[in-house]
């Protein structure tokens, strides 16, 4: 370019950068530069390669300990090739794909419905999703793509890393314990209770005496084991000793052996209903952990007594709380509270739903609108297939005579 093009170029260009025609020349030559050289060299200059797509194929061998689809892929080949804790791959198997399946160990930082890529103790991965079984024939292939990364996974960090069995880590017994009484709505104060598992060997899970002990102070009068079986009560009351043991070995109690499916169990969920129905508290329920099948529990039974959402989400992030030391009203809290009670209320109110989890997309669930108690009555009576009598028979168990007007 000729200094008169320049020149040129600054009297219709310059002013709109504060420039006149009496500018130097090496002043118009440098914005001739900056704003038609950089293109050109942008064309030469070395450009960053494409992040490597990151695909791993293997084959199912068996089952997972939670008897879903277990692969020949090793951890170390996705550690290799540097994928953390926490990022999101498409699982492809011979039937579907799964998107956002989150890749975890020993299976820490799974909520309910999750769809995970999990590495399993003896260092291989498995795939599956918690409240529906992924199958696959054995020795078909799967196919394993990094797509990302876990936002939620990353808002959940105590959660992740599970809890402890040292009562010294938890300010109290009940804390420890995971004992608490469930209230909000119209339930009757020292009513329902929800805890850790009371019927562990205390030589292998140091919890149970404390669940026994608040047990017997909060006069439980009525355990709903949902995680056991009548035999493996009968097993735990042969060997261990304690107030809930007692209050089994005289038949106080209900063990419906209900599973991770619970929304495809329906028999085992009227089981409860009905045993509230037919025997008077105070009611004390827990499954193992007393945190997925015991909220999901607890929130039918409050959603019934007409709690409020904040009762009864707080009151599902309460267990998480208390075993992995979140603080509550933070991120994490927030994250639990999406993860459990958006959830599960998703479900109750929408009980079509339940036959294919795999296609509701759980990031972008919105519950804030959902009449709860009419949800849950619904739920109980139409899904459920109890009669209107008997739903209202276990809110007055609760609650006494119910207030709300049928749904």
């Amino acid at each position: 370019m000729t200094y008169q093009a320049t020149n040129s170029f600054i009297n219709k260009y310059g002013l709109l950068i504060g420039m006149n025609s009496d500018s130097k020349p090496w002043v118009a030559i440098l914005l001739v530069v900056i704003l038609f050289g950089a293109p050109v060299l942008s064309c030469f200059w070395p450009q960053d390669a494409p992040e490597e797509e990151l695909t791993f194929t293997g084959k199912v061998t068996g089952l997972s300990s939670y008897n879903q689809p277990k692969l020949d892929i090793k951890a170390d080949e996705l550690f290799d090739k540097g994928i953390e804790l926490g990022a999101e791959f498409r699982v492809e198997t011979q039937d579907r794909t799964f998107e956002d399946a989150i890749f975890m160990k020993g299976y820490l930082g799974l909520f309910m419905f999750d769809i995970y890529v999990n590495i399993e103790n003896d260092g291989y991965v498995s795939i599956g999703c918690m409240g529906k079984l992924i199958t696959a024939d054995e020795g078909s292939e799967i196919t394993l793509t990094k797509t990302g990364t876990s936002d939620r996974y990353q808002k959940t960090p105590q959660y992740n890393k599970g809890y402890t069995n040292n009562r010294a880590d938890y300010q109290s017994d009940e804390q420890f314990a995971n004992f608490y009484e469930v209230t909000g709505g119209d339930i009757k104060p020292g009513i329902l209770y929800r805890s850790f598992s009371p019927l562990y060997d205390p030589a292998k899970q140091s919890r149970s005496p404390y669940v026994n002990e608040l047990a017997e102070k909060a006069n439980i009068k009525f355990e709903i084991a949902l995680s056991y079986s009548d035999s493996s009560v009968a097993a735990a009351v042969k060997s261990l000793d304690g107030y809930c043991l007692d209050l089994c070995e005289n038949g106080d109690y209900v063990a419906p052996s209900m599973g991770y499916l619970y929304f495809q169990q329906k028999e085992k969920t009227v089981k409860v209903l009905d045993s509230i129905l037919e025997n008077d508290g105070a009611y004390l329920i827990h499954c193992n952990v007393g945190r997925d099948r015991t909220g999901f529990t607890c929130l039918l039974l409050q959603a019934l007594c007409g709690c409020t959402a904040d009762e009864m989400k707080a009151d599902e992030a309460k267990a998480f709380c208390n075993l992995c030391n979140i603080e509550v009203g933070s991120e994490e809290y927030r994250a639990v509270c999406a993860s459990t009670y958006d959830r599960n209320m998703f479900l109750i109110a929408n009980p079509d739903k339940i036959d294919d989890i795999f296609e509701i997309d759980w990031k972008n669930i919105d519950v804030s609108s959902v009449d709860t108690y009419s949800a849950a009555y619904n739920y109980c009576t139409g899904y459920l297939g109890m009669s209107e009598s008997d739903v209202n028979g276990v809110i007055a168990k609760l609650c006494g005579e119910p207030n709300h007007s049928q749904a």
